[in-house]
């Protein structure tokens, strides 16, 4: 029987495609986070976010492990196409890294300044992809191999498109 992550894997798009729901989603994600930072005091928001990464972590560690296939089931029926290919071959899915990011930020910084540095990802993120996909033909901008093993892949038409949907939201 073929296991439940390369089943759902076929299913999936690679990092290349569009997503719609999946920028929807981040952009919905971390504005939510941003508001419970907001209005939750710290030492009730970080140690609630420090549960929910280590969750997701220990799921990220058991979900190809044999018995635990379950995991990516539950996964595929909760975020569905919002998941991309390679997040079910293998990867650690987004998520790990998106509440790790919320939680060092909201744990290092006072509190209004963590809550906008979280709407700058919750925004920047999926217009930066958005611009850079919409922009990928044009090759001179694109950062192949990467940048010091930043970047690869990437483009700089995409950065700038972030920057400047978020330039307002600085003012």
């Amino acid at each position: 029987e073929e296991k439940s992550h390369k089943k759902y894997a076929k299913k999936l798009k690679n990092r290349n495609n569009l997503n719609i729901r999946r920028k929807v989603l981040h952009a919905g994600s971390g504005l939510t986070f941003a508001i419970l930072n907001q209005v939750l005091p710290k030492k009730v928001f970080v140690p609630g976010l420090t549960i929910v990464t280590t969750g997701t972590l220990i799921m990220e560690l058991l979900r190809y492990r044999k018995g635990f296939g379950w995991i990516n089931d539950v996964l595929h029926w909760t975020l569905g196409g919002s998941l991309r290919k390679h997040e079910m071959e293998g990867k650690f899915t987004g998520s790990l890294y998106y509440f790790l990011g919320v939680l060092i930020t909201s744990t290092l910084f006072p509190t209004s300044c963590a809550s906008l540095g979280i709407c700058q990802l919750a925004l920047a993120d999926p217009s930066a992809s958005f611009f850079g996909r919409q922009t990928r033909h044009i090759y001179w901008s694109r950062i192949e191999n990467g940048l010091f093993g930043f970047g690869r892949n990437k483009g700089v038409l995409g950065f700038l498109g972030g920057a400047l949907f978020c330039f307002p939201f600085n003012y």
